[in-house]
């Protein structure tokens, strides 16, 4: 991206939670596959942008010790006790180095095509309203009742959306809407979220099913199942 066009863009990765559903003894970002930290496949994915310029990890400062040699161009900030906290950090360092963009992208997610994030990019980097991957919701949705794992009603899934990361959006704007919202506030589960109760419409771009984002263990298997097949093709 030309500095010529006025937009600086840095990548922020939220990396200081516990992955208490992981059920390991150390956060999942660090969890070995094929001898290399989750990480660093997050890391050399987000990388393979020649737009994004410096990318900044938030993580606890305790566990930084469990990535010993980061890659050229990464910086690390303390991150916070939520994903919001740690993504504001990251925001707030960039700011200071005069990037105008951030695209921020789960640590646990190592799969993401570069397609993929290349899209995202040129529509959240272009648009006022920021651009977000997802995909659509194509299974049945049902709510249960409150307490109960009962089934109260089934959900249409018609123009529902599965929101996924990177999302991009102009760095100012996003640190506004999130310090508006409250950094803990419940339903401020991704940097959309604050954007919208901000009155913002961030556009919607096309995700993959690959993208997935390690959660439970058994989801350890099919990411790296993916990422031995990226391996084998390049």
């Amino acid at each position: 991206m030309s500095s010529s066009s006025g937009i600086k863009l840095a990548a922020i990765i939220p990396a200081a939670g516990t992955g208490s559903r992981m059920q390991s003894e150390q956060p999942k970002q660090f969890i070995k596959i094929q001898s290399k930290p989750l990480l660093s496949y997050t890391l050399a994915a987000i990388q393979r942008a020649p737009q994004v310029q410096r990318v900044f990890v938030a993580v606890n400062p305790q566990a930084s010790a469990l990535y010993p040699s980061w890659p050229a161009q990464v910086e690390t900030v303390a991150g916070g006790a939520s994903r919001a906290e740690s993504v504001l950090a990251g925001l707030q360092a960039a700011a200071a180095q005069g990037f105008s963009h951030a695209l921020v992208h789960d640590a646990a997610r190592p799969c993401l095509p570069l397609e993929v994030l290349l899209d995202v990019i040129e529509q959240g980097t272009t648009q006022a309203q920021g651009a977000i991957v997802a995909l659509p919701v194509r299974d049945t949705l049902k709510r249960s009742a409150m307490g109960s794992p009962v089934i109260q009603s089934t959900v249409p899934r018609a123009y529902l959306w599965q929101a996924q990361t990177p999302q991009v959006f102009a760095i100012e704007p996003l640190i506004d809407a999130i310090n508006a919202m409250g950094s803990t506030h419940p339903e401020l589960t991704d940097e959309a979220s604050a954007m919208e109760h901000a009155g913002y419409q961030p556009r919607l771009v096309m995700g993959s099913y690959k993208n997935i984002k390690v959660t439970f263990p058994e989801d350890i298997e099919l990411v790296s199942y993916y990422l031995k097949e990226e391996i084998t093709h390049s």
